[in-house]
């Protein structure tokens, strides 16, 4: 089994797991901050991903969002979270996903988003392009932000609230639509799939979500950082913009009141 391939069964029965789970969850926090959440589903997904990889592949490195992950010398390392979108799981809301990526020298090569509740699994692998239950998706050519159907997603630290506010506005006044949904995963693989045209996180852990930045990347679009670099995968919080094309990114960038970035 190549790579796409394990990576499309894997998160597709770790999918069915987590939709078994689904029916008793158990919630506890990482820390002090309630908003800070897992759930029993989260670490027993994690553990099924971690095993199942290590079995098929012991030489290579593990990344996980919930630990539990692996470190070798191998060029190649597969990124893993068990749910993205934890909060819409916890609460009975059919937006998650479980992500599983594969990167080679940190570039992804190979990836899976998959939704077990409406059972559309988004995928790429480098060079084939990007898919959603296996037929090739594409970003819009949507350029006027006035056409864009954008998310907004401020974020948890306080000193982003001022930008995130100014953002808001800006998109309400100028953006056709804006939506929230809580998955930043399948947020992304909206645009991959011409359901969104722009996506803002003001803090994301990019690394958490390496799949779902291939997926975009093989559908035409990209992700950048504020001042329009493709975004690097990280553990470290960052704000990102992805859009469907350059020219909708240029459009959209003075809706993003950057120089409030600078004291955040």
């Amino acid at each position: 089994m190549n790579y796409y391939d394990f990576a499309v069964d894997v998160v597709t029965r770790a999918g069915e797991k987590l939709r078994a789970a689904s029916r008793h969850i158990v919630v506890s926090h990482k820390g002090a901050d309630l908003r800070d959440m897992i759930t029993d589903a989260d670490l027993k997904v994690n553990t099924f991903l971690v095993s199942e990889i290590k079995q098929a592949f012991p030489e290579h490195r593990i990344y996980s969002e919930e630990g539990a992950g692996t470190s070798t010398t191998s060029e190649y390392e597969w990124t893993i979270d068990p749910i993205d979108g934890s909060a819409n799981f916890s609460r009975g809301i059919p937006h998650f996903a479980v992500c599983v990526g594969l990167l080679k020298n940190g570039i992804p090569i190979v990836g899976a988003v998959y939704n077990p509740i409406t059972n559309e699994l988004f995928s790429f692998e480098e060079g084939q392009g990007a898919f959603l239950n296996g037929a090739a998706i594409h970003v819009t050519d949507i350029a006027n932000p006035g056409e864009a159907l954008g998310i907004l997603v401020v974020g948890h630290q306080a000193p982003l609230w001022d930008w995130g506010a100014a953002v808001y506005r800006s998109f309400l006044e100028h953006l056709k639509k804006m939506k929230v949904f809580g998955s930043s995963a399948l947020d992304l693989c909206f645009i991959a799939a011409g359901r969104a045209d722009v996506v803002v996180y003001g803090t994301l852990t990019t690394r958490d979500i390496a799949c779902a930045i291939g997926i975009v990347r093989a559908a035409g679009g990209e992700v950048y950082t504020p001042d329009g670099a493709p975004v690097e995968l990280s553990v470290t919080r960052q704000t990102v913009v992805a859009t469907a094309n350059r020219a909708l990114f240029e459009n959209t960038l003075p809706l993003l009141h950057a120089d409030l970035l600078s004291g955040a």
